[in-house]
């Protein structure tokens, strides 16, 4: 149970997704919920979908979690239930996270009149390369969702300058809040032999991991390839992918026809990546979109040089040679040169990893992230109170 300061005087927290799976966005929701309540917040989730594998954990917590069960496509009837939890509930601040559930929450909001409504924007959607009709579809999205917000944030100013070209898009409202993790979580002694003996990964064998759902956008199928590039100059390598999603199979297949079975560990979904993060020597994220990508901090902190992809937000997160080394989007060739060199020049790579380890611990901690959201529900509510407009 977690123990509240004081008289648990702080604002009342609802916050909004579409569930508690275990990707990037979702660990960030946990720990402000949990940074918060320890800091006096009353703090709630609500989860569109399904509670997800990390809603157990919290509720574990003494802390609640509402679940609606939304299924696919567009459902109206939401919004009227959402009303009636934030007529019960009564909160403060509605946190919505992510565009699907400011658009269902932020109406509730409103039309209910309880709860300021602040938004973190976690991904550039608009950015993903849809076609014509799924981007005039987020478009609209946006511009209609957006009006919702009494504050929109983004985790990155990538996300935020993308947001700002949008037509009709309210972007006096548009902020960065960059992400944060817990930097205490990741120093794991003994974690790395456990996984690696629970796995069978011989101590000596060099380990390329990534943690992150197998789904199309994050695109292992690139770092499967590589690798298997990789092993022929480096045969006792091995690859770790931490994570579960609706690409595994396919991933399995191709590993498989690329004879790499007996090289290539899937993990599925882990409740403590931190552990497995202890059992790489070499972190690579492939994805060809993100924000601020969680995995990169999580990875720094835990002492790993890094390998990714120059899209979004990660350009101006990893400064190229010093906290990691980038590639192009869909350049396996260069992912496969800057694996190799990491792997080859072990100078180079512990240089990366401890200016990597300094940047998360100087600039991306949890207690920063943290102290960000609570000025900015203080000053929204402040605001409100003083009957300024929204």
């Amino acid at each position: 149970m977690i123990v509240l300061r004081s008289a648990d005087t702080g604002p009342r927290v609802l916050h909004v997704v579409l569930s508690l799976d275990c990707g990037g966005l979702e660990r960030i929701v946990t720990d402000l919920v949990r940074s918060g309540a320890e800091a006096g917040e009353r703090s709630e989730i609500l989860c569109l979908e399904r509670p997800g594998h990390l809603a157990a954990d919290l509720e574990a917590l003494g802390l609640t979690v509402h679940s609606l069960g939304k299924g696919a496509g567009l459902a109206p009837g939401l919004i009227r239930k959402i009303g009636r939890i934030l007529s019960h509930r009564r909160p403060d601040v509605v946190h919505t996270h992510q565009i699907g559930a400011l658009f269902y929450a932020g109406a509730a909001a409103r039309l209910s009149g309880f709860g300021v409504v602040v938004h973190t924007e976690h991904g550039n959607h608009l950015a993903r390369g849809s076609g014509l009709w799924g981007s005039l579809r987020a478009r609209l999205l946006y511009s209609i969702a957006g009006r919702f917000a009494d504050r929109f944030l983004c985790v990155s100013n990538e996300i935020a300058d993308s947001l700002t070209t949008l037509r009709g898009f309210p972007c006096s409202k548009i902020s960065a809040v960059v992400n944060g993790i817990d930097v205490d979580r990741f120093a794991n002694p003994g974690a790395r032999a456990r996984i690696r003996d629970q796995l069978g990964i011989p101590a000596d064998s060099m380990v390329i991991g990534t943690v992150g759902r197998l789904t199309e956008v994050k695109r292992q199928d690139r770092l499967i390839r590589a690798f298997s590039q990789v092993v022929r100059k480096h045969g006792h390598a091995r690859l770790m992918l931490v994570g579960s999603g609706p690409m595994r199979e396919e991933l399995q297949r191709l590993a498989e026809n690329l004879g790499l079975d007996d090289r290539v560990h899937f993990v599925g979904y882990q409740p403590h990546p931190e552990h497995y993060l202890a059992a790489m020597d070499l972190f690579a994220l492939t994805s060809r979109s993100e924000g601020t990508p969680l995995a990169i901090l999580e990875a720094w902190a835990a002492g790993l040089p890094v390998v990714a992809s120059a899209v979004g937000g990660v350009p101006g997160l990893v400064e190229q040679g010093r906290t990691g080394l980038l590639f192009d989007d869909g350049d396996e060739a260069k992912l496969t040169s800057n694996l190799q060199a990491l792997l080859l020049d072990r100078a180079l790579a512990r240089s990366i990893s401890a200016a990597g380890r300094r940047e998360v611990a100087s600039r991306y901690s949890l207690e920063a992230m943290k102290q960000q959201y609570a000025v900015i529900y203080r000053e929204i509510g402040s605001r409100r109170d003083a009957g300024g407009s929204h």
